[in-house]
């Protein structure tokens, strides 16, 4: 019921909301309830509009502000609507995901998509969100990479109560201050930004995390296996040589 509150008087709540959750998150779900009840804004500037410009040329898969890694001429495109408080996401992204990039993303077989849809906590997907948004545009995917890998840490000092400063660690390893960690939360432009791009999710009919899509159509994979058993036949390759794998154990390298 008390989602039908103004957000003037969701901010009067606070006071009652600060043994449960710090008033940074508090502030940031304010944002993320005005959001989901006056809808997203269109043609807001984007941080990654110059990345986007670049791609809009270049795959059918591709929509708005897009964060990829990969070549432009892939022959696959694997998209994955994720969310960092996402526990299967996690484990998806430690470990499968860098034997998928050194076989398939670094030797220009795939490309990769990553779209945040909101699952798990709310106020920390959208704060860990957020802190890749604002986070300089090279940075996006080895921050994203961290939450996860730094996922359980942050749910424990979340339940001490202190996922406040959890995640000032977090902005201040994508090279943000803590004031611009604060600043950051109140951008109301990237909020829409990545709220549109689960909007695309949700009208596919996307309702958990992580789902992917793969050329354009939705797959039911989670392993490595199950997804060479798509791509393979799409990319031509019937062998892949174990002397041409690189060894990428550490989810760091989702920053290449």
């Amino acid at each position: 019921m008390w989602l039908l509150l103004s957000t003037e008087k969701l901010r009067k709540l606070n006071m009652f909301k600060i043994k449960k959750i710090d008033s940074l998150f508090f502030t940031s779900f304010i944002c993320f309830i005005s959001l989901t009840l006056t809808g997203c804004s269109d043609g807001g500037v984007s941080k990654s509009s110059q990345t986007i410009e670049k791609n809009s040329d270049v795959s059918p898969y591709l929509i708005e502000n897009d964060h990829t890694v990969g070549s432009n001429n892939a022959p696959v495109t694997i998209v994955e609507y994720a969310s960092v408080a996402c526990g299967a996401c996690a484990n998806w992204h430690n470990q499968v995901y860098p034997e998928l990039k050194s076989k398939y993303v670094d030797t220009g077989k795939v490309k990769y998509v990553f779209r945040e849809f909101i699952t798990g906590v709310p106020e920390y997907a959208d704060a860990g969100f957020m802190i890749a948004l604002c986070a300089p545009e090279e940075n996006y995917f080895k921050n994203i990479a961290l939450q996860f890998k730094r996922q359980q840490q942050i749910f424990k000092m979340g339940s001490e109560g202190k996922a406040r400063e959890a995640y000032i660690g977090i902005a201040k390893s994508a090279g943000l201050s803590e004031d611009k960690f604060l600043e950051c939360m109140q951008n109301q432009e990237l909020r829409s930004e990545y709220r549109n791009k689960m909007q695309s999710g949700k009208d596919m009919g996307i309702n958990a995390t992580p789902t992917f899509i793969i050329n354009g159509k939705q797959e039911k994979v989670f392993t490595l296996e199950s997804i060479e058993e798509l791509i393979i036949p799409l990319i031509g390759v019937t062998e892949i040589k174990e002397d041409t794998i690189e060894d990428s154990t550490s989810t760091e390298a989702i920053s290449g």
